[in-house]
């Protein structure tokens, strides 16, 4: 055995005692939790498409069935995923995910004006954003071992709202200085280079030659709570995404005051907390991320300057820290890769029904009955739901 050879053994056990399968599985994971980030801060520059519209000469409820008209396709994506994986394989679905993301977000360059163009780039984001988390998430658990899953599932999702702290404020100041082309010329450049970075990983192996909607084994008994908590935390961020900048601006609080603090939170708990909360059992942690989440929202009620506010994006990043990352390791312990696609394309696209599938439902509501009451009402079902996994979890 040559020394070249044994090196290659000493760098496969480290990073198989770190919890992937060999040591370039380890850089591949790493490249698609880049790719991860970039792919969002593309896509979280949609948090100022509200003030865009509204600039654009489109009457609050035409912006609210611009962001909503996101939700179909969007969830279509996610749910037709597992058969797209099937064929594609996770990797080049999450490449071609995040072009289509590029295109249609930067499109509405030239056609925010028009309804119905602008219609045709939203649909075009909403299957690349449908697309993408699961087939990433498909590639970066290939990438590793049940030693560490729920911990760096969790790291790899670290990267998708950590990029809220980076892309509304940075849009906002690029808004207001140099325009929406400028803007959209900006949001387009991650996205771009995260492309490039997917380039040249290996594919996962394939399973069993697919068929149908390759939806196996997605609708299990034991998959109803998670399906349920999914959404109900992404309701939660889709607020957050789709309308409290506009309740920010209205209270005179820079967005930063609230999306700086949020990272803050998520990141301190991805990366140093969970290393111990990830041996708690991850109905117990959704738990926990709904309780956190209600005290949130409680606290963006209640908010009337930035200190308040911070400590409400605090709580909502610690919330949304959890959330996902667990729902999705729950969907996917214990399972072989190749029957994961199904899991994580239902759980998804539950998961994009909450995000995008209730703005057209918070626009009545927030004219009914103002963004106080519509942000205790979401405070309220996440205690809800809280209470269900707590009950669940006590049998």
């Amino acid at each position: 055995m040559t020394s070249q050879d044994s090196a290659t053994l000493r760098q496969n056990a480290g990073a198989v005692e770190a919890g992937f399968i060999d040591a370039l599985g380890r850089r591949e994971f790493f490249a698609m939790c880049a790719a991860g980030f970039l792919f969002s801060v593309t896509h979280n520059y949609s948090a100022l498409l509200a003030i865009v519209f509204e600039r654009s000469g489109h009457a609050l409820p035409s912006i609210g069935l611009l962001l909503s008209l996101f939700a179909p396709p969007a969830i279509a994506a996610a749910f037709f995923s597992s058969a797209i994986i099937a064929r594609l394989g996770a990797l080049s679905a999450a490449r071609w995910a995040i072009v289509l993301t590029v295109v249609g977000l930067c499109s509405l360059t030239f056609t925010r004006e028009s309804f119905v163009l602008a219609t045709i780039s939203r649909v075009v984001q909403a299957l690349g954003v449908g697309l993408f988390l699961p087939a990433a998430m498909v590639y970066v658990q290939s990438r590793i071992t049940r030693a560490r899953f729920v911990y760096l599932v969790t790291i790899f999702s670290a990267g998708i709202p950590l990029a809220a702290a980076v892309a509304p404020p940075l849009g906002e100041w690029t808004l207001r200085h140099w325009g929406e082309g400028a803007m959209f010329a900006q949001a387009a450049a991650p996205g771009v280079i995260g492309v490039l970075l997917t380039l040249g990983l290996r594919a996962v192996p394939p399973g069993a030659k697919a068929s149908g909607l390759a939806l196996s084994g997605a609708f299990r008994g034991a998959f109803i709570l998670p399906y349920i908590a999914v959404t109900t935390g992404g309701a939660l961020y889709g607020f957050s995404i789709s309308y409290l900048a506009t309740d920010l601006h209205a209270r005179a609080i820079t967005l930063a005051a609230f999306f700086v603090p949020s990272s803050i939170g998520m990141v301190a708990v991805r990366f140093i907390a969970m290393r111990w909360l990830s041996a708690m059992r991850p109905p117990k942690l959704v738990m926990t991320s709904l309780a956190v989440y209600a005290l949130s929202f409680v606290l963006i009620a209640v908010a009337r300057d930035a200190f308040v506010m911070g400590l409400a994006g605090v709580a909502f990043g610690v919330g949304n820290a959890i959330m996902f990352p667990v729902v999705s390791a729950w969907l996917g312990e214990g399972l072989a890769p190749n029957e994961r696609a199904g899991p994580q394309a239902i759980g998804t696209a539950t998961f994009y029904m909450g995000i995008y599938a209730t703005p057209l439902l918070q626009t009545f509501m927030i004219g009914a009955w103002g963004f106080y009451a519509t942000e205790m009402i979401f405070a309220a079902l996440a205690a809800l739901v809280a209470l269900l996994l707590f009950v669940s979890v006590r049998k």
